[in-house]
């Protein structure tokens, strides 16, 4: 019984931010469509046959603790909501970046801290003019603290086209290489042809990319992976909440479509999950603290969900033991 209320609440919480599609209607006609949005998501939510009560362990490589979060949440609490999902290893990424180190050392060494090269946390679309990145990003790796960088947002009609060499951002993927640490690469585009040239020039570089392009399709996807050996994929946000409103990568069920369990299928080796717990409410203002960390439960579910109806060799895999191999987290096997 607990289990069946516990689901409900998560199928009301992770599809009730859409009731603003339906606000303006009559009061007994929101009643009714707000009750066939919590059916739904309990039918995405309900654990499938033979799930135990304590999760099988995951790897989240997709973390934030910012100042907007950290303001709300602390270290603590944030590694106790983590473990609650089983997760044995994450990767956190801040603005400020010395915040991935305070939840980092709230741990015993399965938070891996990334130095995200935003020095203002409102650089994001701009940070690869700041000519101060490069020596701050040096300094962060060489102080033997941070095991990566990134999360880099490279957005088409902010950032510079990749077709040619562009110094601060292409430095900074060498300078990931001289370290051997990996770096995390949100790269959105309408096509996979304008993260290639980077991938490319860099071959050497360990490089996982954000969301699976955010708003690309399956193919779109594969001739990437197929051009670039190097990048791995994080599946983190493809979710209900964000991308999934209107790229959805799992039917009704929450079972992957097809093109994308061919995805999952073909690419089991360089695939892993995240949760990105960065969520805008409806009513959120730029100087109001972001609840993100607060849908975890919800966007654990639905990894775990689709998950579930692959081999579980691969499951596996794509859980937790390719992160394993891609941070060379030895403690792990």
């Amino acid at each position: 019984m607990v289990l069946f209320e516990r689901t409900v609440h998560l199928g009301c919480r992770v599809l009730y931010p859409a009731r603003f599609v339906f606000r303006h209607l009559r009061r007994e006609e929101t009643s009714r469509f707000g009750a066939a949005i919590c059916v739904v998501g309990i039918v995405l939510l309900w654990p499938p046959p033979g799930v135990a009560d304590q999760p099988a362990p995951v790897a989240d490589v997709h973390l934030h603790y910012n100042w907007d979060q950290a303001e709300i949440l602390d270290p603590p609490e944030a590694i106790r909501r983590l473990k609650d999902n089983g997760v044995v290893l994450a990767v956190v990424s801040s603005k400020p970046p010395a915040l991935a180190l305070e939840l980092a050392d709230a741990a015993d060494g399965w938070i891996f801290p990334f130095f995200m090269p935003y020095l203002e946390p409102e650089r994001k679309g701009d940070w690869f003019y700041d000519s101060r990145v490069l020596p701050a990003a040096r300094d962060a790796l060489a102080s033997g603290r941070y095991q990566g960088l990134g999360e880099m947002h490279l957005i088409v009609g902010f950032a510079p086209s990749l077709q040619n060499r562009q110094p601060i951002i292409d430095e900074l993927v060498e300078l990931a290489v001289e370290y051997d640490v990996p770096l995390s690469m949100h790269v959105e585009a309408g096509n996979h042809r304008y993260f290639l040239p980077l991938c490319k020039r860099h071959p050497k570089a360990r490089i996982f990319w954000a969301h699976a392009g955010g708003v690309l399709k399956a193919r779109e996807v594969s001739a990437l992976l197929d051009a670039c050996p190097n990048v791995w994929v994080d599946m983190s946000a493809r979710d209900l909440m964000r991308y999934g409103g209107s790229h959805a990568i799992v039917d009704d069920e929450g079972r992957l479509k097809p093109e994308w369990e061919r995805i999952a299928l073909d690419y089991h080796e360089r695939i892993m999950i995240g949760s990105d717990p960065f969520f805008v409410e409806e009513q959120l203002y730029w100087d109001e603290p972001n609840t993100g960390w607060d849908h975890l439960d919800t966007l654990f579910a639905f990894h775990r969900r689709w998950l579930s109806y692959l081999p579980e060799e691969i499951a596996r895999k794509i859980r937790v033991d390719n992160a394993t191999r891609f941070f060379k987290a030895q403690f792990l096997n």
